[in-house]
């Protein structure tokens, strides 16, 4: 190959090379006066003397923002004259502030000077933040604010947005330009800036991610295009009103791109924007829940929840770190439904199911509980309501993190649907016992699961279904599927104490939960209760399937040590549940629990167990072993086992006599009293205490004299021991003793009462006296006279009691007759137990249901004041003369959207016929500004406000437009400007039957109550528009005519009374309802036509009957007073028969 042949440096054939790009730092220099800052600002095509003045202007500014006093320094003086001198003249169609500085701006746009395109957003970023420091200077800041929204400066604005991603240098000043004149003057031209959005927000979805490059964090002086974009978006939903957050949140990318790189952004970002999003959005009631869903969908949450491995900050001892504030914002928009997240669910009924199919009784009958075709259908899937949060919680890893299982469980409170769901989808993560901090974490997660409160009726109704809930949806709520019987076997019988904790515990509150779900399944009669009660019988069958065994639960509360004492409380109780809520399982095996009971007899009785908190455990692992025992009907309460002294019964007697003070001894005592009286200790009449006056002498004595107390125990045992064999002997004593005394006293003791234990305590004694040595005998001589006297106090005998002491003295140490001279004391009182004699009263029980019923009402019961606070709303038809005036120089946009066409509809109502008329010619006049206008809805609105007019022309020059009309033109405008709202498609069919509408109909009331929804499940949502647009609309009799007028399908007011009782309707639509009846009942007549007409007196008591919250109860109450109070009440007496009030 031949040698190229070259044509030289300056050939035309030389290749081309770019230009190196070489940044110069700009000149600059101090500005003295006003006259030199506006000679330095002056347009100039060389771009380097712009620099040269830009350049100084910004340190100009820097200087003013650093020093004392702001824009109120002397130095600011300069800036003040330099802003009178380029004011625009007032006369001026479009003002131009700062006119050199645009121009200057303009022509770099010209010339593609990226140094100049930076520079000039720098200085008016300055100069806005310098300006808002004072009021005087606003008006300036404002003028620059409307410069920067004239065509040419969106243009420029928009093309540094949409700049080269490396070109941050021009980008971010741009973002920080519009987040000074966003947040101007507390948003003062939000709206107008919302309005150019196709400009201004063109590219800041692309801008949000422009993230910080490099290792090192992230500059707070030297933002990165991330940062400045979404501090920006935050500052705009701070001041934008609630249809502009809705669009702006409507837009997919910007929303999406939010949160994309969440994980890499500062914390003082992330702080700001949990903060941001919280407040002006999440919290924000004027924001529908549509536009809150499209923020917060399955992505953001996803994104929202890596913040809990964030692990960037360094909070502050008193400051929340960004995984406390990420978890405080997810548990909000996860539980609370107005955040658009959550969807009201039914409990146990999984989606599209309804609970109150009517199966005929045959097929009931012949198939019992197969006849329900669902009932074993959702074993592999469960539909739900919350696909949301279904897509959400696999996300999610609660065994490594307490919060994220804390956020799980809250989310399960709120959607039970959910629990299910969630554990069928998440297989992979088994309970296989393994002691690690991932196991832990995962076990109490599940723990929490179980102990999740049971949905209130099952379904979050107001009353229980027809039909019993899935099966396996209410096990899978009970015993989630990793608590299968495998895997819990393995657990009670792992080596590990704490292993074998969780799995009894984790039992132990099933088991409850499965006691308190069978409760609500027997608890209400019904007419097909036998499908329930078999629905309660398979679902206790398929607990005891997944559960562990009986014998496995013994032979693990047998290994348990002794020293573990809160193992063994929940231990014992566990196997009390079983013998209590599963006895068909407790049939495979046999529990010895005298050796159980005797063991914690033992250590409370000899007081091993010291602290106050160990003796109550040891009293609750005694009660659940004492109510195993009352299972056991080979128990032998009387007889000592072997290596213990005392018999059950009397070690039971003991810590009663021997407990610290504070400590429940209630269940204790019943077992005492229970068997005492099956045993014949004591009279099984019903007012008496039973073993209270031994229990009180005993504690006397324990208090008193704590060495001779200890001593009588053993004899007390054996006098237990022979009253509950030889009962019959006792009776026969007590009937001989009683005919000696009748004898010698002459007194008539036929029906005498005594105690059969101080019988036996008499027949014992002298052995006692022989054997029992002094100790014992002293101890006696303390106990018996208090025994007696208290014995007295209850209503025993006194003169068998005297009789009967007599003989006890005789071996009883008394060297100087103490005993026999004081006899049985009198007086006696109870000072360790409370105890009172039962006095009986005769009383009419009509007449205690009437006072239980006044003292229900009286508690609940709601003043005038509070009733008007909660049901009271203003008239909202009631607009200002002046609304006449302030729409002539508004924008199509601002008639709309900032409610001036609503104030002149709302004056067609007026009393005065020249300010209705007035109102009519401007409505039209607002319909002819609207059709030519840009406005996305304009055919609509003016549509509406064209055939509004067309109904108002020729009536009202007779009275006032029916309120009806008027209240639905206003509401049915804020519908036609929002294509996404469930009623847009009714409106609009309604608006293109006719020009003009009835006046003796209320508009849209048959579509809305009668036809099904246009979108979705929105059935609700539009119910809760009209009763709003009913409400507004009822303000005089004449109004009320027409809601009680005979219609085809029944008064209009008839049927919303109907629709109150839907048990589906939420409390927020119930209280609607009661505030049209509020409104109704302040109209004249309105009391007695509500009375008479509709029997609204017994529809509240109806639905106060029917309701299960008090103190929605007490509303009903109270508007029922209020109804009755501004009733004619002559008339509705007559028209009730006396039947009212």
């Amino acid at each position: 190959m031949g040698k190229r042949f070259s044509y030289g440096g300056d050939a035309a054939g030389a290749p081309r090379k770019r230009a190196k790009v070489v940044h110069e730092a700009p000149t600059s220099e101090e500005v003295h006066a006003s006259r030199q800052l506006r000679q330095l600002l002056i347009f100039d095509q060389d771009p380097a003397r712009s620099r040269h003045g830009l350049q100084s202007f910004k340190l100009f500014l820097d200087e003013l923002l650093s020093a004392d006093g702001g824009i109120k320094s002397e130095r600011a003086r300069i800036l003040r004259d330099y802003l009178d001198a380029e004011k625009p003249a007032e006369d001026d169609e479009s003002p131009v502030y700062l006119p050199d500085i645009m121009q200057t701006w303009s022509h770099a746009g010209q010339t593609n000077n990226d140094n100049i395109m930076s520079a000039v957003p720098v200085v008016l970023v300055l100069l806005l933040r310098l300006l808002s420091q004072s009021l005087d200077t606003v008006p300036y800041g404002l003028g620059i604010c409307r410069t920067l929204l004239q065509k040419r400066q969106q243009e420029l604005i928009s093309r540094n947005l949409a700049a080269d991603k490396g070109k941050s240098f021009i980008i971010s000043p741009t973002l920080r330009l519009l987040r000074e004149a966003v947040s101007f003057d507390g948003g003062a031209i939000a709206r107008p800036l919302f309005r150019a959005r196709a400009t201004m927000l063109k590219s800041l979805a692309r801008n949000m991610g422009i993230v910080h490059m490099g290792e090192d964090k992230e500059d707070t002086k030297r933002p990165s295009a991330r940062t400045n974009a979404i501090q920006f978006f935050l500052s705009a939903i701070k001041y934008l009103h609630p249809e502009a957050k809705k669009e702006l949140l409507s837009q997919r990318d910007i929303v999406s791109a939010l949160t994309r790189d969440v994980k890499q952004d500062p914390p003082y970002l992330l702080k700001e924007l949990l903060t941001g999003l919280k407040t002006h959005i999440i919290m924000d009631d004027k924001v529908p829940r549509e536009a809150k869903s499209n923020l917060l969908n399955t992505s953001t949450l996803v994104r929202l929840s890596a913040l809990y491995q964030y692990r960037l900050d360094s909070p502050a001892e008193d400051e929340p770190s960004i995984a406390d504030l990420a978890h405080e914002l997810l548990l909000t928009v996860c539980t609370n439904p107005a955040c658009g997240v959550l969807r009201q669910d039914s409990g146990f009924y999984p989606r599209e199911l309804d609970p109150n199919t009517t199966i005929p009784t045959a097929e009931l009958d012949d198939l019992g509980l197969e006849a329900v075709v669902w009932m074993n259908k959702f074993k592999n899937d469960v539909p739900v309501r919350n696909f949301t949060l279904s897509n959400f919680l696999p996300n999610l890893r609660p065994w490594s993190s307490v919060k994220q299982s804390e956020l799980i469980t809250s989310i399960f409170r709120v959607a039970p649907e959910l629990v299910a769901n969630y554990f069928l989808s998440n297989k992979s993560f088994t309970f296989e016992p393994k002691l690690s901090a991932t196991w832990i974490g995962y076990a109490a997660f599940l723990f929490n699961t179980v102990i999740l409160p049971i949905p209130e009726n099952l379904c979050r109704g107001p009353s229980v279904p027809e039909l019993p809930p899935p099966t396996s949806i209410v096990l899978d709520n009970i015993l989630p599927l990793p608590l299968n019987q495998k895997a819990l076997v393995r657990c009670l019988e792992h080596k590990s104490n704490m292993i074998k904790f969780f799995a009894t515990r984790i039992m132990v509150v099933a088991i409850e939960k499965l006691d308190a779900v069978i409760r609500i399944y027997q608890g209400t009669s019904r007419s097909n209760q036998t499908i329930w009660n078999e629905a309660a019988r398979r679902l206790v069958d398929e607990f005891c399937q997944r559960s562990p065994g009986i014998r496995n639960m013994i032979n693990a509360c047998q290994k348990i040590p002794t020293q573990d004492l809160l193992h063994r409380e929940a231990a014992s109780r566990l196997l009390r549940l079983c013998y209590e809520v599963l006895p068909q399982a407790t049939l495979s095996a046999k529990l010895d629990v005298s050796i159980h009971l005797d063991a914690a007899l033992g250590r409370i009785s000899n007081q091993e167990l010291d602290d106050p908190r160990d003796f109550a455990l040891g009293l609750k692992e005694l009660e659940s072993l004492l109510a195993i025992a009352g299972y056991s009907p080979g128990m032998r309460w009387f007889g000592a086992s072997k290596g213990t002294t005392l018999s059950p019964f009397t070690q039971l007697l003991k810590v009663c006599a021997e407990a610290p003070k504070g400590v429940s001894l209630k269940t204790i005592q019943q077992v005492l009293n229970f068997v005492a009286a099956e045993q014949q200790l004591v009279p099984g009449h019903a007012g008496h205490p039973r073993l209270l006056p031994l229990v009180e002498a005993l504690q006397t004595l324990h208090q008193s004299s704590p060495k001779y107390a200890s001593q009588v125990w053993p004899f007390l045992d054996t006098c237990f021991t022979h009253c509950a064999s030889k009962s019959v002997k006792y009776v026969e004593m007590l009937q001989e003793i009683a005919q000696e005394t009748a004898e010698s006293t002459g007194q008539n003791i036929d029906e005498a009462l005594v105690s059969p234990i101080i019988l036996a305590i008499r027949d014992q004694l002298p052995h006692a006296s022989k054997n029992g040595g002094e100790e014992v005998l002293k101890g006696l001589g303390r106990l018996l006279p208090t025994l007696l006297g208290l014995s007295v106090t209850v209503g025993e005998s006194r003169a068998i009691l005297s009789s009967i002491f007599s003989k006890m003295v005789s071996d009883l140490p008394d060297p100087k007759g103490k005993l026999v001279k004081a006899g049985v004391p009198e007086g006696l009182q109870f000072q360790h137990n409370s105890w009172s004699p039962t006095k009986t009263k005769a009383s009419r029980p009509e007449k205690n249901a009437a006072n239980s019923h006044d003292a229900v009402t009286s508690e609940t019961a709601i003043d005038r004041e509070t009733l008007e606070g909660m049901l009271h709303i203003p008239d909202s038809l009631e607009a200002e003369n002046s609304a006449l005036m302030k729409w002539a120089n508004k924008t199509a946009d601002e008639l709309v959207d900032e409610g001036y066409a609503t104030s002149l509809i709302a004056l067609l109502a007026s009393e005065h016929a020249s300010i209705r008329k007035e109102a009519l010619v401007s409505i039209l006049k607002v319909a002819d500004k609207i059709k030519p206008s840009e406005y996305e809805e304009k055919e609509q609105v003016w549509l509406l406000l064209s055939e509004l007019a067309e109904t108002a022309k020729g009536n009202i020059d007779d009275g006032p437009l029916p309120s009806t009309i008027v209240a639905f033109a206003s509401h049915a405008l804020h519908i036609v400007r929002d294509p996404l709202h469930g009623l847009y498609p009714k409106v609009n069919i309604f608006l293109t039957r006719g020009p003009y509408w009835s006046l003796d109909k209320l508009p849209l009331v048959d579509e809305i109550l009668t036809e099904e929804p246009n979108v979705g499940d929105a059935f609700y949502t539009q119910i809760s528009w009209l009763l709003t647009y009913l409400i507004d609309g009822l303000r005089t009799a004449q109004d009320l005519e027409l809601y009680h007028k005979k219609r085809a399908k029944g008064p209009i007011l008839e049927r919303i009374l109907a629709l109150a009782v839907n048990p589906y309707m939420r409390l927020p639509l119930r209280t609607q309802v009661l505030r049209l009846l509020y409104r109704a009942s302040g109209i004249e007549g309105g009391s007695t036509t509500l009375t008479t007409r509709f029997s609204v007196m017994n529809w509240l008591e109806e639905r106060r009957s029917a309701c299960a919250d008090p103190s929605e109860a007490a509303v009903y109450e109270s508007l029922r007073k209020r109804i009755w109070e501004t009733c004619d009440q002559q008339r509705v007496v007559e028209w009730s028969k006396e039947g009212l009030p």
